[in-house]
């Protein structure tokens, strides 16, 4: 037990954060993504684990997972995986290919799996229910939280345990509720038993307490600095937490005993497997596995690894306390042990701040990365007695309850802000990625190294880069409100909203109309990393020809790099042409990574991205390498690929708008971008992700025929193909920027607006607007656009 955790292993097939783990043996260990899939990997050798099986039934973030212990009808176990897709499946580990059961009843993600000592599937959702199901059934549904549940444990059969971010923790017994723990401070995110004493409970309030069944906090522990997401139990009795402080921690008796940092900033997930060793998932979509004993233990080659990631972090100040550099002793303090296992010591080296940790275990300081600026010389500001970086103001519409709060700090994960802001307001889950999309626009600051590749894509799901610096837009002073486009905040980040300070009513200020809108829109993050390491892959399993050589391989490292941080150098030729050679050469099931690049090229280098592509049309090498036109002459349902590479192909063609050059090069091609809207074609596409990037493209497409090149032709078309989509559409956000797209057009063109009412288009809205009913900015739109084509 006095061990010290080192590495065992890597494990490296994720493409986005890693949400969930779990286990059925020691050797068989399961991991669930925002990549929408849950992977499952087999030790080869005392210290790896190789890639098992691919469970791809869920169609969004995969956020939970339970395995359940082989039985006579089950000899080989089972596991369940829950989602933002509403949904639970349970899988045989063996079988990927379909789940045994599909378990329907949550009307919000599902977020928190458990199960009974026999076997009871227990769930925690967004829509703040408890449902306990037996033989795959239902047999419980357990309300009283107030907001969403966050942890569930199986702590006998039928009976029950709760975590919810209402700060409360409850107990349930065959089906009723007996009683309710208080003492946490803010949102309860995960449960475990502690036997012989109760449970141990882990919260966005730092600290973990240790309960009796009863209800009495026997400990509170203290260690972390953000939020704790996960803990789990040993068979020490020991605990294991893990949180937004980018570490996982042992606890013996109160004490935290070891401190493992991680290279990522949110580490989500930790389980125990039966040897006590401990498995770990985070945001840098990377499974880590942790062990004290000697004969598993990782390489040297790979625990250099490790600790290279760890050293090149680069900490926010405001993670750690204000620093003043002047005041830090040289690299001499390093030579003084630490006084406890995980001390954080901070030293100036040649005018840079270092942080090391102190590890016991190797009596030695542990470079974890250098400090970068916080908010630079701005000041905190203050909400509910909390300082932040940022307190935005978010009009949703609705009267005096319409303005809300949403306090941001630049070591957060903007994807937990926003869920917990969302949370708080009792606001619907599907505007977390708009959220995301307004934090990471709108707050600057230090660039927070490695950290800043792990932004989550609002738009898809898909990614998790936001390049530095480069992606801010927006100016700094007028904050596109993410509910309704307008600019609902005014001011400086500087600016200190301190408790009665006076502050502008909503009501005496006239509401901003949402048309014309005047913004364009980008498609910008993603996981640049993932997508080289793809074709690296891909490019493995390649013969003759289309087998990337050395050089060019170098030149797509080039390229990956360049991507990372734009404002830092700029694009190489070499890697640009390879690139291009991908798209074109390269069999459409391959090329996905490679379009997915070149739709980044059209943000941050769109002149190169011109100067490459076959005579300077980028329209029609979006088009093209997309297939985009293909879909019109489509007899069944489109392929997976199909959708994808289009999906990208219109997401390029979305991005060329960014760029004063890239709407130069629409406006030569304006009869081949409208061929790609024609109802023929867009209609075929069913991917909500391909649907999105079509509705981007078209508010985008309209706020250039109303701006930039005013075209009767080319407006009368896409309003037709606008009305015909609006009546396909069910996704709320698609359909919002539809209307939006629409609305823009009918401010500038009475054409439009009379092609409209031949179509009857009022009855269409009509629908949406009884449909959409008790949505403020559905509401609002609607109405402007019936106003306008009166």
């Amino acid at each position: 037990m006095s061990g010290m955790y080192k590495l065992e292993a890597s494990l490296h097939s994720h493409e986005q954060d890693v949400k969930a783990v779990a286990c059925l043996s020691n050797d068989f260990i399961l991991s669930a993504s925002r990549d929408k899939s849950v992977r499952s990997w087999t030790r080869t050798s005392p210290n790896n684990f190789s890639p098992h099986n691919a469970y791809l039934g869920h169609d969004h973030y995969v956020n939970a997972l339970v395995s359940i212990p082989p039985s006579e009808k089950y000899p080989e176990g089972l596991f369940a995986s829950a989602g933002s897709d509403k949904l639970i499946h349970v899988y045989e580990p063996f079988n990927p290919s379909n789940p045994l059961y599909t378990l329907v009843g949550h009307t919000e993600n599902v977020c928190t799996l458990s199960i009974t000592p026999i076997g009871d599937i227990i769930s925690g959702s967004w829509d703040k229910q408890v449902i306990v199901w037996k033989n795959f059934q239902k047999a419980y549904v357990l309300k009283g939280h107030t907001a969403a549940v966050l942890g569930v444990l199986g702590v006998d059969n039928d009976v029950v345990l709760s975590a919810s971010a209402d700060k409360t923790i409850r107990l349930w017994q065959n089906g009723k509720e007996t009683a309710t723990f208080n003492g946490h401070t803010d949102v309860v995110r995960g449960l475990t038993l502690v036997p012989g004493v109760g449970f141990a409970s882990c919260s966005n309030d730092a600290t973990i307490r240790i309960w009796t069944m009863a209800g009495e906090c026997l400990q509170e522990l203290h260690g972390h600095t953000s939020f704790v997401y996960s803990i789990a139990t040993l068979s020490t009795g020991e605990l294991v937490s893990a949180g937004e402080d980018r570490t996982v921690r042992i606890w013996r008796d109160a004490d935290c005993v070891q401190t493992i940092q991680q290279p990522c900033i949110s580490v989500w997930a930790v389980t125990c497997l039966p040897n006590n060793d401990i498995v770990v998932g985070g945001s840098d979509a990377t499974v880590r596995v942790f062990t004290r004993s000697e004969e598993r233990t990782a390489t040297p080659q790979d625990i250099k690894e490790l600790e290279d990631l760890l050293a090149n972090q680069a900490i926010p100040s405001n993670q750690i306390g204000d620093v003043n550099k002047d005041n830090l002793p040289g690299s001499e303090a390093l030579l003084q042990p630490g006084k406890k296992e995980g001390q954080v010591l901070m030293v100036n080296v040649n005018g840079s701040v270092e942080a090391h940790q102190w590890d016991s275990a190797a009596n030695t300081w542990q470079k974890i990365g250098e400090v970068v600026g916080g908010v630079g010389s701005g000041k905190k500001q203050f909400h509910d007695g909390k300082e932040y970086d940022f307190v935005f103001d978010i009009d949703i519409g609705g009267g005096p309850n319409g303005m809300l709060k949403l306090p941001y700090n630049l070591n957060q994960n903007p994807y937990d802000a926003a869920q917990k802001f969302l949370l708080n307001n009792e606001l619907s889950p599907m505007y977390v990625d708009q959220i995301v999309d307004f934090i990471t626009k709108n707050t600057q600051g230090a660039s927070i190294g490695q950290a800043s590749n792990e932004y989550q894509d609002p738009f898809t799901g898909g990614s998790r880069y936001t390049p530095s610096q480069a992606t801010t837009q927006t100016p700094s002073q007028s904050y596109i409100d993410p509910f309704t486009g307008a600019s609902g905040y005014h001011g400086s980040q500087n600016a200190t909203h301190t408790p009665g300070a006076a502050m502008s009513h909503p009501q005496s200020t006239p509401v901003k109309k949402i048309l014309p809108v005047q913004t364009y829109l980008a498609l910008k993050q993603a996981n640049v990393d993932a997508v080289g390491n793809k074709l690296r892959s891909l490019n493995d399993s390649m013969d003759g020809d289309n087998k990337l050589g050395d050089t060019e391989l170098a030149a797509l490292t080039r390229l990956i790099q360049y991507l990372k941080d734009p404002a830092s150098s700029s694009v190489g030729e070499d890697g640009l042409l390879t690139i291009i050679k991908i798209c074109q050469s390269w069999a459409p099931k391959d090329r996905f990574p490679a379009l997915d690049i070149l739709r980044l090229l059209a943000l941050y280098a769109p002149e190169d991205l011109l100067s490459a592509v076959p005579n300077g049309d980028a329209v029609t090498f979006f088009a093209a390498c997309g297939d985009i036109l293909g879909a019109s002459t489509a007899t069944s349902a489109l392929t997976k690929v199909a959708e994808t590479n289009a999906m990208l192909g219109y997401r390029g063609l979305t991005n060329l708008f960014d760029h004063q050059v890239g709407r130069k090069a629409v406006a030569a091609q304006q009869q081949d971008l409208i061929s790609t809207l024609q109802a023929d074609v867009v209609l075929k596409y069913k991917a909500k992700a391909t649907k999105l990037a079509i509705s981007t493209l078209s508010l985008n497409f309209a706020v250039f025929l109303t701006t930039e090149s005013r075209d009767d032709d080319s407006e009368i078309n896409l309003t037709g193909s606008l009305i015909d989509l609006i009546k396909e559409e069910e996704d709320e956000e698609n359909l919002y920027r539809l209307l939006a797209a629409l609305g823009t057009l009918f401010t500038h063109s009475p054409p439009c607006i009379e092609i409209a009412n031949i179509l009857d288009t009022k009855i269409e809205l009509n629908r949406v607007k009884q449909k959409t009913s008790g949505r403020a900015r559905m509401q609002t739109i609607i109405d402007e656009l019936i106003t306008l084509s009166s």
